[in-house]
C-alpha cells in the first residue's frame, strides 16, 4: 500500500452504509480504507466480497468494538503500527433499538453517542497527524430537537425515544468536538436519511415503504465530505449527497440574519479582553446574539444584545 494513500477508518464497516462506505471508499485508487468491525468472523466476509471484486483501492479490516475501551486501545495501536496515522474517522456503528426502557436508554446512549466519542478521543493523535483531518459522525434527523417538534416531519409520529435522544445525544458531540478541534481538524454530523439496512430488524419493511434510500447513496454523501465538497459546512449537521443540504441547528422558521462585527484588534471592549480577529455572529432575533464561527476562543462579551 502506498503511504501516499488517504486513510479511512469506518466504524461498523462490515453491514448496511458501514459496507456501502467501504465498498465505495475502496473502489478509488487515492484511498486506504480501514473496515472496523466487531465481528472479527463477520468483517473477514465483508472484507473477502470487497477484494474479490478487485478495487482500485486498497482495503484492511480491525477489529472494533466500540462499546470497549480495551478493543480501542489495541484499534489504535494496529493503526498507528501500520499506518502512522489517520485522515478521516467515520463512526458509523450504532443501534436502533424500538422500545424504551432504562436499560434500553442506557445500552442507545453508551453505543451510539459514549461510544463514538470515546472512538474520536483515542484516533485524535493519529487524525492529528494528518494534513487534512476528517472526524464525520453518523447521525440522524431523529436527533433533532426541533424536528421532533414538528408536525410536517414524516416522522413526527414515529415514537423512536431512546434512538433520538441518543441521536441527540450524539449531535452534541460533534457539536463539542469542532470547538474542541478548531483550527485542527474539521468535524460533521451527516444524516443518511431512511435507508434500507438491517438496523433495527426493519429491512423488510423497509423495502415495503418503497421510499426508503439504498445504502450506496450515504456512501456517496460520506465520499463528498471526504473529499472536501462540503468543507463550508464543517460542524454543521448535513444530509444526503450535495453540498447546501444541512439541517439546522436552530429552530425551522427562524429569520436568518448575519452581522459582522468588525473589532480592531488593538481594541478595548467594555474593559474586557482584547479581540484579535473579525468574529461573525448570527442572530435569530430580537436581544440575542450566538457565535457560529471563529479561528479563536472568543473574548469578548457584547453589551446588547446580550448571549
Amino acid at each position: 500500500m502506498s503511504s501516499s494513500k488517504i486513510t479511512v477508518l469506518v466504524t461498523g464497516g462490515n453491514n448496511g452504509i458501514g459496507l456501502a462506505a467501504c465498498q465505495l471508499f475502496a473502489a478509488q485508487p487515492e484511498y486506504h480504507t480501514i473496515m472496523a468491525s466487531r465481528s472479527l468472523e463477520k468483517g473477514q466476509k465483508s472484507l473477502a466480497s470487497i477484494q474479490s471484486s478487485n478495487p482500485a483501492g486498497s482495503i484492511s479490516l480491525v477489529q472494533l468494538d466500540i462499546t470497549s475501551d480495551s478493543s480501542i486501545t489495541a484499534a489504535v495501536e494496529g493503526v498507528k503500527s501500520k499506518h502512522g496515522h489517520l485522515d478521516v474517522l467515520i463512526n458509523n456503528a450504532g443501534i436502533c433499538p424500538m422500545d424504551f426502557s432504562r436499560s434500553i436508554l442506557r445500552d442507545a446512549l453508551e453505543t451510539n453517542a459514549i461510544s463514538p466519542s470515546v472512538v474520536t478521543e483515542a484516533f485524535a493523535p493519529l487524525l492529528l497527524k494528518s494534513s487534512s483531518p476528517r472526524i464525520i459522525y453518523v447521525s440522524s434527523v431523529l436527533g433533532s430537537i426541533s424536528h421532533r417538534g414538528d408536525l410536517k416531519n414524516m416522522a413526527y409520529n414515529e415514537a423512536y425515544k431512546a434512538y433520538r435522544i441518543s441521536k441527540a445525544a450524539l449531535n452534541m458531540v460533534v457539536a463539542c468536538d469542532a470547538w474542541e478541534y478548531r483550527e485542527k481538524a474539521k468535524v460533521f454530523a451527516f444524516c443518511p436519511g431512511y435507508v434500507i439496512t438491517d438496523l433495527a430488524g426493519q429491512r423488510e419493511a423497509k423495502e415495503r415503504a418503497g421510499f426508503a434510500k439504498s445504502p450506496e447513496g450515504s456512501a456517496r454523501g460520506l465520499l463528498a465530505i471526504v473529499q472536501g465538497k462540503r468543507d463550508e459546512e464543517n460542524g454543521q449537521f448535513l444530509h444526503d449527497e450535495k453540498g447546501g443540504e444541512v439541517y439546522p441547528w436552530w429552530k425551522p422558521g427562524e429569520k436568518l440574519e448575519w452581522v459582522d462585527l468588525g473589532l480592531e484588534k488593538s481594541g478595548e471592549n467594555n474593559d474586557h479582553s482584547q479581540v484579535e480577529l473579525v468574529y461573525r455572529y448570527y442572530f435569530p432575533g430580537e436581544g440575542s446574539a450566538h457565535l457560529l464561527s471563529s479561528q479563536e476562543t472568543v473574548q469578548y462579551w457584547l453589551g446588547k444584545p446580550e448571549f
